[in-house]
């Protein structure tokens, strides 16, 4: 059993029916195509760990980023991701 210093970020224990469990994974520097069609690269991800209670699953991260066909930053929920194109290293 590893016991998490309170510096390191809370692991969230996921559901293995929670279809989008992918977006908790999210990170910095990820390629993501967004729902209406835009290709955009992840610059901050904002976790509400604080917001979760253990008996509901657990809220989507906002993260905010900057869209490749134009360069305009943006920020939303991650819910308006469709899909990770290319994860960062």
């Amino acid at each position: 059993m590893t016991l998490l210093s309170s510096d390191q970020p809370k692991k969230i224990p996921l559901m293995i029916k929670d279809k989008n469990a992918w977006r908790h994974n999210l990170k910095a520097g990820d390629l993501v195509m967004m729902k209406h069609g835009g290709m955009a690269v992840i610059t901050s991800v904002h976790r509400h760990d604080d917001m979760w209670h253990v008996d509901e699953p657990p809220p989507p991260p906002h993260i905010e980023m900057t869209y490749c066909d134009d360069g305009e930053h943006g920020s939303c929920s991650s819910y308006r991701i469709e899909r990770m194109l290319s994860e960062s290293r």
